[in-house]
């Protein structure tokens, strides 16, 4: 299916009540708007044509599949804020999408904000070491993510 998507093109797979699809679409709309006849925008709703979606293996919405000359350069689950999109369109174009992170922003400041939660709750209980050790280990995780991208 992506043999025939030869331009720099992304790919958005959604579904009508997917709310993180919902709140995406205008920032995804604005960013493809600035990068039109550069980077080709394709949007598959999962309900109307899941064959072609299940072709592509898309496990959840919101879903960029970013692909050059037929080929899938990355790919990205989940809702992204209209700086991650304007840097992902601008890779897509370039045909370098592996240099955008695989989690958000968002993702890594929930991971933090539990990582710490769990740690301050472990402490607090009177060192509660496997809670303490979660706590860690998410912190660690959410900073890991935002140096290797």
């Amino acid at each position: 299916m992506l043999t025939e998507y030869v331009n720099p093109t992304l790919i958005e797979v959604m579904t009508p009540h997917c709310v993180e699809c919902r709140a995406m679409q205008p920032d995804l709309d604005a960013v493809a708007d600035q990068h039109s006849g550069i980077v080709d925008l394709v949007v598959l709703d999962a309900t109307k044509e899941s064959s072609g979606v299940a072709a592509l293996k898309v496990v959840g919405t919101p879903t960029l599949i970013a692909v050059k000359d037929g080929a899938e350069l990355a790919r990205f689950t989940g809702r992204r804020s209209r700086a991650e999109l304007t840097e992902l369109f601008a890779a897509v174009a370039g045909g370098d999408a592996g240099t955008i992170s695989r989690t958000s922003r968002r993702d890594r400041m929930v991971w933090a904000t539990a990582g710490a939660s769990l740690t301050a709750v472990g402490l607090l209980t009177g060192l509660s070491w496997p809670l303490v050790i979660l706590g860690a280990a998410l912190i660690g995780l959410a900073s890991l993510a935002s140096v290797l991208r």
